[in-house]
């Protein structure tokens, strides 16, 4: 692919239909519980980018058996009811926060292991100190260095009981610790330092445990906290297992028709999906879009002969992950947009806020920021080159951005800077808009 890539733009309203790949989150929530079940998994609809793949191959660095299958888009993988086969292991897990996150507490379930785990620079700069300080209180030996990657532990099952922890920072905290809980001599019971941490992802991994067989009886959550018994194992009645559409994945197709008009509709999400991230769709409606839903998917519609969409108001901390998406529509709105809630997106893959204002900036807007809101006045559009910090989320947002006709000529104007970056989480994005913009000229 051409890099910096120049984005064609539509020269008509957008009208097709896309498929969504599965999703990240749920994919290595997935990998991660079906390791620790007793006997065979299937997991469908599976996707498979940089991220899911260093979680496979962790796993298969553990010596669990784990066969994954990318034309199929099926990974099978051989529980064994808590145990960890190989005592010893060097995980390199890039820059994927989830694989970080989730393998830290998953390894301290080993009996008389030893692991490190390390990654790129960025990882080595992203939060990781809480939630060690969390297990060790918990029964576990982590150390880290000076709070951040490379970490080691040394691993001699995890006693469990009482303890806090601050998940401001990233609520994978809280996940990586439900989903070892049940395997704890004690199980888990975790209070909240920071009562208005992002709740979605961690509801979200709750729904995921009693699809694995854990009883809800065994679950509690309140605001202040969450309790999780001890007992396991992680089971499927039939070994099988589907993998939601990527909900932040269709937050791109959800924008673009407030962009170019038309309507597309979105194969693989769903108005009840697990996803906090699916909130993202309201926004858009609140904006002047018509979204209908159906079993498998949705439609989203919008005709620009009414005007420019109302502008995006208000915290996106929820569904943070898509607050990239609101600002690089935001240059096309009817007014000033506020978006607020987002400062913990500074520590994320980028730093994310910095990284849009300067995109925006590029291309002519009005960006004002403070540590957690990002504003945009709408001014002309000018050609630009932006930069994506090799932020996955930052590339493909500005891809739906350059997808106006900013000409009129239909000539590219916008250029994003290491478009492969999206192989993260969604490594064909940009054939999957072009494949989309032909077949809305057709």
């Amino acid at each position: 692919m051409q890099d910096p890539y120049p984005v064609p733009p539509f020269t008509s309203p957008v009208n097709g239909s896309v498929t969504v790949p599965g999703s990240k989150s749920i994919t290595n929530r997935a990998l991660i519980m079906a390791a620790l079940a007793d006997g065979q998994t299937t997991l469908h609809n599976c996707l498979f980018s940089e991220d899911t793949e260093i979680m496979i191959r962790a796993l298969q660095d553990l010596g669990f058996e784990v066969l994954p299958d990318p034309s199929a888009k099926s990974i099978q993988v051989t529980g064994l009811s808590g145990r960890i086969p190989n005592r010893r292991a060097n995980l390199f897990v890039g820059n994927s926060g989830t694989s970080a996150r989730f393998l830290t507490a998953f390894c301290c379930l080993s009996q008389d292991g030893e692991y490190t785990i390390d990654g790129v620079p960025q990882m080595r700069k992203r939060p990781i100190a809480d939630l060690a300080e969390t297990l060790n209180r918990l029964g576990a030996n982590i150390e880290t260095t000076h709070g951040f990657a490379p970490l080691t532990i040394k691993a001699n099952g995890l006693r469990g009981g009482q303890a806090s922890i601050d998940a401001s920072s990233s609520s994978q905290f809280v996940s990586a610790l439900i989903m070892a809980a049940p395997y704890s001599e004690k199980g888990i019971e975790i209070a909240m330092e920071d009562t208005s941490v992002r709740r979605g992802y961690i509801d979200m991994t709750l729904q995921m445990l009693t699809q694995f067989g854990i009883p809800e009886s065994a679950l509690s959550s309140s605001l202040e906290g969450y309790r999780i018994e001890a007992g396991g194992p992680y089971a499927l009645p039939a070994g099988q297992y589907h993998i939601e559409g990527d909900a932040s994945a269709a937050s791109y197709f959800f924008a673009l028709p407030l962009v170019v008009g038309g309507q597309v509709e979105i194969h693989g999400v769903t108005r009840n999906s697990l996803q906090g991230d699916i909130a993202f769709a309201s926004r858009m409606e609140k904006a002047g879009a018509l979204i209908e839903w159906k079993e498998r998917c949705a439609v989203c519609r919008y005709d620009l002969n009414t005007g420019k969409a109302a502008p995006l108001l208000g915290s996106f901390y929820a569904y943070s992950d898509t607050f990239l998406t609101g600002a690089a529509l935001a240059p096309l709105l009817d007014g000033r947009s506020s978006i607020e809630g987002i400062a913990h997106t500074r520590h994320q893959e980028c730093d994310r806020i910095a990284a849009m204002a300067n995109g925006l900036e590029r291309v002519g807007q009005e960006v004002a920021e403070t540590e957690g809101s990002l504003a945009v006045t709408p001014r002309p559009l000018k050609p630009a080159t932006v930069a994506t910090y090799h932020d996955h989320r930052v590339a493909m947002s500005f891809g739906v951005l350059g997808s106006v006709d900013a000409l009129g000529d239909g000539s590219p104007w916008l250029r994003i800077e290491d478009p492969t970056c999206c192989k993260k989480t969604f490594p064909d994005f940009f054939d999957v808009l072009e494949n989309l913009r032909q077949q809305s000229s057709r």
